[in-house]
């Protein structure tokens, strides 16, 4: 996807969707830009340029984007029927992510003979966090 400047000086140009865009959505605030692509992906972008991250959860072509007034929440809605409403500061708090993370390996790490004993509590700093899902509407 390419980012313009009116009367048409390019600005960047996005990769990250493996099919087309089909919407385009600006947080109030300017922090992000959002995309919404037919490979069923909604890619979130720093104003650079660089994908911050992509969220997966529909089954079939995303149509539709948009911001709550606060930028906290961004809305989706996808050729599968469903509308999802993702929650921002809950999905890139990175605290959050490495407890993820922490939720999924901890029990490899206590239990696998391969894992030496120096590396067997790495997660046991973290608090346990249940892994976030978006919701449908």
């Amino acid at each position: 996807m390419k980012l313009w400047r009116s009367p048409g000086t390019e600005l960047r140009c996005l990769r990250g969707h493996s099919t087309a865009v089909f919407d385009v959505a600006f947080s109030p605030d300017g922090r992000w830009m959002a995309t919404a692509g037919g490979d069923a992906t909604v890619r979130l972008w720093y104003p650079d340029g660089r994908l911050r991250t992509t969220f997966y959860a529909h089954n079939n072509g995303v149509l539709h984007l948009g911001f709550s007034r606060d930028g906290r929440t961004l809305a989706s809605a996808s050729e599968d029927k469903t509308a999802i409403l993702w929650d921002l500061g809950r999905l890139l708090d990175p605290d959050r992510i490495v407890a993820c993370a922490c939720d999924r390996v901890r029990d490899y790490l206590k239990t696998n003979p391969e894992v030496p004993e120096e590396r067997r509590n790495l997660c046991d700093s973290l608090r346990s966090s249940r892994v976030v899902r978006p919701q449908s509407v």
